[in-house]
This record gives structure tokens, C-alpha cells and sequence, in this order.
């Protein structure tokens, strides 16, 4: 089991700032973004969105590049169930009443909305969380599909 320490490169830990910074971002405006209209909610919240995604993504191609065998294992193990065991934990959570109520409280504080209608939050919940795990669902086939094309190329092909 390896227990060497690695040292972070300046451009982890700039990638690191941007994952933490573009969300916080989100979370300290929004007595500022309930004031804006619609349309700079939304590209504001893109934004941090759209740089986190792809901090993250950047991240974790530098990572993967100093990964062992051994560690990439454990990686390709806990991603594949991590994803699953998440899901399925979250489809299990929006059954119970207890984790419904806190959502639509939290919801209801954010919307500044005295008494927002249940079913309609947590079916728009139910949505986004079914888009999000079908968009994973459909990127994973795409990209085994382009995985397997790439790797069963002939050998004489340009790399």
C-alpha cells in the first residue's frame, strides 16, 4: 500500500481555489441575486458552475497522471460504486419525509417563499437528480464506446 506523500503543484492548488471560490461565490451573493433578474441568476450561477466543472476535471486529469497501478484500481473501484451507492442513497433520501421537509425548507428560505407547494419542489428535486444520474448514465456509455473505438484502432493508425 504506498504512503508516499505527494506535494502539490502550484496549478493544483490554483484549480483547488476555483472549485472552493466559484461555489462560495454562489452561496455569498444570493442576498445580491435575488434582486437581479432572471437571466444574471442564471449566467452567474453558469458561470461558477461551468468553472468548477472544469477545475474539477483538470484536476483531476493532474492527479490521475500521478496515480500508480494499485491507486488507479482504487479509483476506478470507488468511482464506479461511489456513483451508484450516490445515487441510490439520494432516490432513498427523497422517500423519507424527514429529508423531503428539510429540503423544501431549505428551498423555501433561499426562494424567500412563506409557503412554497411540496410537490413541486420536490418533484423539480426528483427531475434535476433523474437528469443528472441519466446525463451519467448516457456520458459513461459515450465515452466506453469511444474508449473501446480508440483502443481497438489499428496499431498502424496516428495516435
Amino acid at each position: 500500500m504506498p504512503s508516499r506523500r505527494k506535494s502539490q503543484s502550484p496549478i493544483a492548488l490554483v484549480l483547488l481555489a476555483v472549485m472552493v471560490v466559484a461555489p462560495l461565490s454562489v452561496i455569498v451573493s444570493i442576498p445580491w441575486l435575488k434582486e437581479q433578474p432572471d437571466g444574471v441568476v442564471f449566467l452567474f450561477s453558469g458561470i461558477a458552475a461551468a468553472a468548477t466543472i472544469l477545475a474539477g476535471f483538470f484536476s483531476a486529469i493532474l492527479h490521475d497522471r500521478t496515480l500508480d497501478e494499485w491507486e488507479r484500481s482504487n479509483a476506478r473501484f470507488s468511482s464506479q460504486w461511489g456513483w451508484t451507492t450516490g445515487a441510490a442513497l439520494v432516490a432513498l433520501l427523497l422517500s423519507l419525509p424527514p429529508f423531503r421537509d428539510f429540503f423544501v425548507a431549505r428551498a423555501a428560505d433561499l426562494a424567500d417563499v412563506a409557503n412554497p407547494d411540496d410537490t413541486l419542489v420536490i418533484l423539480a428535486f426528483t427531475f434535476g437528480f433523474a437528469a443528472v444520474v441519466m446525463a451519467q448514465g448516457i456520458c459513461t456509455m459515450l465515452l466506453a464506446i469511444g474508449w473501446a473505438f480508440w483502443k481497438s484502432r489499428d496499431s498502424h493508425d496516428p495516435s
